[in-house]
């Protein structure tokens, strides 16, 4: 018995054992062997990754049989290795392995500090897919500091570049910010229940509401850090501009993937969908962050900066399935859960994308500037039409797999009794949908200016990955019935 469940517990772990384990790999190598070529150490990172996703289809497949959905539950049920989990670790280290293989750019930029960086990038998607089975109010307060200070570090490793070091320094104190509040309302769980297992966190509103409120508040309010949405969003858009872009939409995508799957399972399996206090304060969330977004991308004149505010945008979107998990009106089980897990995905590959099209704009030596852009299709019509594609996908325009993840994370909000929030999601939408087509609309305008370009700057494997993932955008809609069936798969009543 005792052998049985160790064996268990290792391969329910193995993913992120992998993960750190290759990524100490990449931070030693370059003490030892400070002369090897950057490349090495990608390669390296993408092994661990493509391992890590080996690892986590065979738990699935383990679980096969098994009817809860749950492979292992450790530590007085503070750890839960579930279908959620390894799908979110499998979303995480899809994420990941796209970094890597379009970040050559930036590499070449940073030879000397490449191993650390590969490290970082698998350091949190360890930390994401951690994230994504913690239950227990200490290891989960760790997981996210570890995520976040990981970040802030991938931000200053351009220590020379003065913006760079600026954007490192205002994350590390906005991120010191959110994590006192997640810590201060934790801390507050804790006085009201007794206890660190977020699972008896429902029963105690109900005894001492007031406080347990208030702790509640707290913890939503940081993660909106993580998660890149109003009020702590402010370093979302000053990522791009900050960082290299194919660094950028790492930073962007794996900080919202880490702050939605926290916000999943503090609400849902800390707090359950029958308290109205953590349902209330995401609403509200999810609305304010989706005017927000709005609002400022209607006024944006950086390319970069509306990218930033378009994924901030998807993110609230993301907190409609958050709300919708469990029974709807229509009383099919997880209906919200598919649309966030699906959304997640599709959303996630969507923002890598936009900026790794960016990445190559910017290799091309193109100003940042959305007039920049204009008559872009006559000096560089790949570019243009990819471009395009990314920002058609991000804002869900039909018939690309954003349209149908949106449809479908609207539709579970509105079955969940939320419509006005559906209302909201699809009037902000809209909003930011005007500046894109105006965008896309001005790079297909005759400027009479046609020098034209090269994509050449950026490596061919950049190239051939980020077509790749514009090709994807397209049979993200003809795939859509397995890629729900599999979403579907990592969904279910959170434990």
């Amino acid at each position: 018995m005792g052998s049985s469940f160790g064996a268990a517990l290792t391969a329910a772990l193995l993913p992120e054992t992998l993960l750190v384990a290759v990524a100490l790999v990449c931070a030693v190598l370059p003490v030892v062997r400070p002369r090897e070529r950057p490349d090495l150490y990608r390669w390296i990172a993408v092994i661990g990754l493509l391992g890590a996703i080996a690892a986590s289809g065979s738990v699935l497949y383990g679980m096969r049989l098994n009817s809860s959905g749950i492979a292992i539950v450790v530590w007085n049920g503070g750890l839960v290795v579930d279908h959620f989990s390894i799908y979110v670790t499998i979303a995480a280290c899809t994420f990941a392995l796209i970094t890597c293989l379009v970040s050559d750019t930036y590499v070449r930029r940073i030879p000397s500090r490449s191993g650390g960086f590969f490290a970082l990038v698998l350091l949190v998607t360890a930390g994401v897919s951690a994230l994504a089975a913690q239950r227990e109010m200490i290891t989960f307060f760790l997981t996210l500091a570890v995520v976040s200070i990981a970040l802030t570090t991938v931000h200053a490793l351009m220590k020379t570049d003065d913006l760079a070091a600026e954007a490192a320094w205002k994350h590390l104190v906005e991120g010191a910010v959110a994590m006192a509040a997640v810590l201060y309302g934790l801390a507050i769980l804790y006085g009201v229940t007794g206890s660190t297992n977020l699972a008896t966190v429902a029963g105690a509103l109900r005894r001492g509401p007031g406080l347990a409120t208030l702790g509640t508040a707290l913890v939503l309010l940081g993660l909106t850090f993580s998660l890149g949405i109003f009020p702590l969003r402010q370093w979302v858009a000053r990522a791009g501009e900050a960082t290299p872009a194919a660094v950028a939409g790492f930073l962007v995508t794996m900080g919202a993937t880490a702050g939605a799957v926290a916000w999943a399972r503090f609400g849902v399996s800390g707090l359950g969908n029958a308290v109205g206090a953590w349902t209330g304060l995401t609403a509200v969330v999810a609305a304010a962050g989706l005017l927000d977004a709005a609002l400022l991308a209607v006024r944006e004149t950086r390319v970069t900066r509306l990218v930033g505010e378009m994924a901030s945008a998807q993110a609230a979107l993301l907190l409609l399935g958050v709300l919708s998990f469990g029974l709807g009106a229509s009383r099919v089980p997880a209906q919200g859960a598919t649309a966030f897990l699906f959304a997640l995905g599709i959303f996630g590959v969507a923002v890598l994308t936009a900026f790794a099209l960016l990445a190559i704009l910017q290799a091309a030596r193109l100003p940042d500037a959305i007039s920049d852009y204009r008559g872009l299709a006559h000096r560089s019509p790949r570019a243009a039409l990819l471009l395009a594609i990314a920002l058609a996908a991000l804002i869900g325009a039909p018939p690309l797999g954003g349209f149908i993840a949106r449809l479908f994370v609207l539709e579970s909000a509105v079955d969940a009794g939320y419509g006005w929030l559906a209302v909201v999601a699809l009037a902000a939408s809209v909003a930011v949908a005007i500046p894109v087509v105006r965008l896309i609309a001005s790079m297909f305008a005759d400027t009479g200016e046609e020098t034209p370009f090269t994509m050449g700057a950026t490596p061919l494997l950049s190239r051939i990955i980020t077509a790749s993932c514009c090709v994807a955008a397209f049979l993200a809609t003809v795939l859509a019935q397995p890629l729900l069936m599999l979403a579907r798969g990592g969904a279910g009543p959170l434990p």
